[in-house]
């Protein structure tokens, strides 16, 4: 059964996702994590210590689900596992978040890093990409609302807004780019189909070409045979009346192999008397006009021969 489009498409779309999404986890993910402890040495010294335990436990964490996903190319799976990849970042972050700064921490920029991973590099659906986007929004947002005391609104609300600003102007990233990824699928899907409309169609052309080889094969070898074995004698001539070619018959008539009569002009066959008549005779022939007439030729021996030609 031939594969739809929406099939094709969703094919194409599974080794992506899971090449993408290995491809952030490991290296890129696990590394960037742990890079990113150069920044916490910079920023907050103080805890320096605790972050990079916090990111070795995360970066560890993700080469877990690195190793899962490299077991089975599911969409399931890679559904799940960007969920719970984007989590496990994002409940880092926050963590940080809180232990530096709360509301006015500038670790906010963290789930801003998490937003370009998941929005930016994976395939997912728009449907998919808006949930996991407000998860990791929640994680921002809902335990700074229940546990942290704001005392700096103007910040707060500041990061709110550019948080909520960078993820739907991600969607409308992400909604561009997955349009551009299906009409590019569309368009190998249709090449595709075209390719093997025309290879069917080659084959189609190449079976009635071998059929019509074998039939003109059959009709030349019946008239080749008629031909040959005709009582009647026949000569081709060229529009000069050269001869190319005679069969049997004629050959016997005149006296003559078939090879020694290939090249003579039909007018040194002629008796010398019929030879003007012949030269206009070939004239009519070649204005289409159709002839009966009769004639005498010379034999190989000299003698002659008379004939009734058609």
């Amino acid at each position: 059964m031939a594969m739809t489009k929406e099939e094709y498409i969703q094919q194409e779309v599974l080794p992506l996702t899971q090449f993408l999404l290995s491809l952030l986890l490991f290296p890129f993910g696990v590394i960037t994590i742990l890079l990113l402890s150069i920044l916490d040495y910079f920023v907050t010294p103080d805890n320096f210590t605790k972050f990079l335990i916090y990111r070795i436990i995360t970066a560890s964490l993700i080469m877990g689900l690195y190793f899962i996903l490299k077991l089975k190319e599911n969409k399931i799976l890679q559904s799940i596992i960007t969920i719970l990849g984007t989590l496990t970042i994002a409940t880092m972050v926050e963590v940080m978040i809180f232990s530096f700064g709360g509301h006015q921490s500038s670790y906010y920029a963290g789930m801003i890093i998490v937003f370009v991973f998941v929005l930016g590099f994976i395939p997912l659906s728009l449907r998919m990409t808006a949930l996991v986007s407000s998860m990791v929004y929640a994680i921002y947002f809902v335990p700074i609302m229940l546990f942290d005391h704001i005392t700096n609104l103007p910040v707060f609300i500041n990061n709110n807004i550019f948080l909520i600003s960078f993820i739907f102007g991600g969607l409308a990233w992400r909604y561009y780019n997955n349009q551009l990824l299906m009409k590019k699928l569309s368009l190998e899907y249709d090449l595709a189909q075209d390719k093997k409309q025309l290879a069917d169609y080659s084959h189609q052309l190449e079976d009635m070409v071998e059929e019509r080889t074998k039939e003109l094969r059959k009709s030349e070898t019946m008239l080749k045979s008629l031909y040959e074995n005709a009582n009647d004698g026949i000569v081709i001539t060229d529009t000069e009346g050269v001869i190319i070619d005679v069969n049997k018959r004629a050959a016997e008539l005149h006296g003559f192999d078939n090879a020694h009569m290939k090249g003579l002009n039909v007018a040194i066959l002629e008796l010398e008397k019929n030879r003007a008549v012949w030269d206009e005779r070939r004239k009519r022939l070649l204005d289409g006009e159709a002839l009966i007439f009769e004639t005498e030729h010379y034999r190989k021996d000299g003698s002659a021969i008379a004939f009734e030609v058609s």
